[in-house]
């Protein structure tokens, strides 16, 4: 007898939303439409599904639950488990309101390499934290991929000791001290364009890079300049590295100090 082919992988992007939002996931969750492999899955929180509800989206109710401490902090942990309740293998979790894909992305997969966990660095990654001190990868908890059945976990984890004490809003100060401490060799590190977290000129925020252009940026995350990068009439798979003058002749030490001066301008 032939063996049964096995069944397809199932991948899908899922975001978890309460209040309003629920009613604003076509501002940016259905941006992730075009990644034709991905399943698009909502998780509201609260008493019943919104009136408006997108095709494309399949909805799922959840109840508050008030022993997190606040509705926020609630939507944020809470999230990371909802996915065990998806017959789905790989999931991209993001934010409700903020996570725009700009272009299709790699399987997830492949991005994964066989862990069950990736995500990119926060837009300064120096931190201190509990556990192992330091880390200079700071995650940003906004955009993550997970392998579902390996990742679990990781993240039941994360869920107790967010569960256990109140300390702030977002889960991303205790995923890190999680993952940093116990489970940095199950991490894959994703360069900024799965997470692009830098502001579109002209914004500029002291502490925040501010860039020209989201070319080559696939996933961008920015609650102050998605509604900019939504009108962008193009951004290119990859952006433009400009050719270096080369030097015509030896330099001496004045002209190589007033280089280095020129290039750190």
């Amino acid at each position: 007898m032939e063996a049964s082919p096995a069944p397809p992988i199932r991948q899908a992007v899922v975001t978890v939303a309460s209040g309003p939002h629920a009613n604003r996931l076509d501002e940016t969750f259905t941006s992730f439409s075009k990644v034709p492999f991905l399943e698009l899955h909502a998780f509201i929180i609260g008493e019943r599904l919104p009136d408006r509800r997108l095709p494309g989206i399949a909805y799922h109710l959840e109840r508050p639950d008030p022993t997190f401490q606040d509705p926020m902090r609630d939507l944020y942990y809470r999230r990371l488990l909802f996915i065990e309740e998806l017959d789905i293998d790989y999931v991209l979790l993001v934010d409700n309101c903020d996570v725009l894909c700009l272009q299709s992305i790699p399987p997830l997969p492949c991005l994964l390499r066989g862990a069950p966990m990736a995500a990119s660095v926060e837009h300064r990654g120096g931190y201190y934290l509990m556990g192992q001190g330091y880390t200079s990868a700071y995650l940003n908890a906004g955009v993550t991929f997970w392998h579902v059945p390996s990742s679990r976990r990781i993240r039941e984890e994360t869920v107790d000791r967010g569960h256990r004490r109140f300390r702030s809003i977002e889960d991303q100060l205790t995923l890190n001290e999680v993952v940093h401490t116990r489970h940095y060799d199950e991490l894959v590190l994703l360069p900024c364009q799965y997470n692009y977290r830098a502001h579109l000129a002209p914004v500029r925020s002291r502490g925040w890079p501010t860039v020209s252009h989201l070319d080559g940026v696939r996933i961008y995350h920015n609650s102050t300049c998605v509604q900019a990068a939504k009108k962008l009439p193009q951004v290119r798979p990859l952006a433009t590295l400009d050719d270096l003058a080369p030097d015509t002749h030896s330099l001496n030490p004045w002209k190589k100090f007033w280089a280095k001066v020129r290039n750190r301008i």
